[in-house]
């Protein structure tokens, strides 16, 4: 019975630990969009970079984005993300494929 108990005490500490390590990695792609996601992007960033970094785009130009893969359009498409917080994500412009102006909203 305590080698059962022992057993499960360490299982727990070990997923606590992975848990804990997940965490303080950041989102992967194509998950909500951090504060630290946000504010590493800077301008003239490669619009490859960019979905590299934050996964494909939950809205193009305000309408729900479904395909696979998203290309650079041009200079007046507007790439929205979800955020990790309540009602916020981030709005990004591009111009010549780079990044010319992010706009973020309720991202803590």
């Amino acid at each position: 019975m305590k080698k059962m108990n022992l057993f499960f005490i360490v299982l727990t500490a070990f997923v606590i630990f992975l848990t804990g390590c997940e965490e303080g990695a950041g989102q992967s792609p194509d998950g909500p969009v951090t504060i630290q996601q946000y504010n590493q992007l800077e301008n003239r960033m490669e619009f490859d970079d960019v979905i590299d970094m934050l996964g494909q785009p939950d809205l193009i130009n305000f309408k729900e984005h479904s395909e696979e893969e998203v290309e650079y359009i041009d200079a007046n498409t507007m790439y929205s993300w979800n955020g990790a917080a309540p009602n916020s994500g981030i709005t990004l412009r591009f111009r010549d494929g780079k990044l010319s102006s992010k706009d973020q909203v309720g991202l803590e």
